[in-house]
């Protein structure tokens, strides 16, 4: 009632285990219907399901995959809300967080650069929200200086760069229609993999999803 999103379905985590963008999709779709059915099945109705669950995914330096991959999984999450008998369109509600798996270690000013194109991608592909990991955080607790370069790279793409201004900037671009087309059907192919044993639990249980991104 509140408007609180009080589950996280959060597929950046098998990003950074490995996760290829189709992989990562499939996974948290899987995830989400098993949240559903949680849901429901304790009482809520598919409406207020729907509306307490938010996926979080991961940003790379990869711009157009990403963008592809977070226009791929609105489609993805509305078309198991049709199939669930949703009578109102879905909006999937994405926080997206850049990727730690693409930061270096050993030259950690580059990650200012990757952090930068992976938050853009983020805003272009129609995040609600975007977290920017500090550049300094493979070295451990970030300081001062990562934490506030990490908090205006948003601040900066928002005010300077208008990215809030438009929606869909990308949309109707054939590379990103087609990219967007191909990481949907692979991502469904995922899902359907992860139905067979069972569901997200059972996949998760017996490992196939780690075995496949291995």
């Amino acid at each position: 009632g509140k408007g609180i999103q009080g589950v996280v379905v959060d597929a950046a985590k098998l990003h950074e285990l490995g996760a290829s963008d189709a992989q990562e999709l499939g996974y948290s779709i899987a995830v989400g219907v098993e949240v559903l059915r949680t849901l429901t099945g304790a009482g809520l109705s598919l409406a207020e399901a729907l509306e307490v669950v938010e996926f979080r995914y991961a940003a790379t330096d990869e711009q157009f995959p990403t963008i592809a991959k977070l226009r791929a999984a609105r489609r993805l999450w509305a078309r198991v809300a049709e199939l669930s008998g949703a009578t109102e369109p879905v909006q999937q509600r994405q926080h997206v967080v850049t990727s730690r798996a693409m930061m270096s270690k050993y030259d950690p000013y580059v990650n200012m650069l990757r952090g930068t194109v992976a938050a853009f991608a983020a805003g272009v592909g129609g995040a609600e929200a975007v977290t920017v990991v500090p550049f300094d955080a493979p070295l451990g607790l970030p300081n001062a200086f990562g934490r506030r370069i990490a908090r205006n790279t948003s601040s900066l793409l928002i005010a300077e760069s208008h990215l809030a201004k438009v929606t869909d900037p990308a949309g109707g671009a054939y590379a990103v229609e087609k990219l967007t087309d191909d990481l949907a059907v692979a991502g469904w192919q995922e899902l359907g993999r992860i139905e067979e044993v069972g569901g997200a639990a059972a996949a998760l249980a017996d490992g196939c999803v780690q075995a496949r991104v291995d």
